[in-house]
């Protein structure tokens, strides 16, 4: 059964938008807790919605984490299980939050909203991330909590740097991915 022509240029969005997660991750590999993939799995939520955006960011966070040249997230499962929840969750909230960004007028609120969102994400990625070793190895509670606090100064400059990033270019992006998105009549059953 053949589709519309706006089914169609929906679909090549998504597969750009998930070439694109993956692609960005790929790129930014080899820079420590500097990442691109959170950002672009959110914006990918605000051109798509939270359907397709969560569909996007799992799908591109499979291929980056996939094929990341630092190491496979496969010989992993848990670790890629988990990757996969938390940036389809960022998918999910750019196009949940999409309608409450848009209102706020105010650039310093709604850069701090968007601080936020990233810096919520980022948490739930690196929580996520950080359990997947001891749970799926067996490890007691104190070295979780041993495990946990030696990553704890990746985590903070994770947190930070997402933080800055949504905060920054979160607000000019979001209204030129919406802009864009407007423009090519793509805006409707986001």
């Amino acid at each position: 059964m053949p589709g519309s022509l706006m089914e169609y240029r929906r679909l090549a969005l998504m597969a750009l938008w998930t070439g694109l997660i993956a692609t960005v991750g790929i790129f930014f590999a080899f820079i420590p807790n500097i990442e691109l993939v959170i950002l672009s799995a959110f914006l990918g939520g605000i051109a798509l919605g939270p359907k397709r955006g969560f569909i996007v960011a799992v799908i591109g966070e499979a291929i980056f984490s996939a094929l990341n040249p630092i190491g496979s997230g496969l010989g992993f499962p848990l670790l890629y299980l988990f990757q996969l929840v938390s940036v389809g969750l960022s998918g999910l909230g750019g196009g949940l939050l999409f309608t409450t960004v848009k209102s706020i007028k105010h650039p310093v609120l709604q850069a701090a909203l968007l601080g936020g969102a990233g810096f919520g994400f980022t948490l739930v990625y690196d929580v996520l991330t950080a359990l997947s070793f001891p749970l799926s190895s067996g490890m007691t509670e104190g070295t979780l909590i041993g495990s946990i606090t030696t990553g704890f100064i990746f985590f903070f400059m994770h947190l930070v740097s997402n933080t800055l990033l949504f905060s920054l270019f979160g607000p000019g992006l979001v209204r030129l991915v919406d802009q864009q998105i407007m423009m090519n009549g793509l805006g409707d059953n986001r």
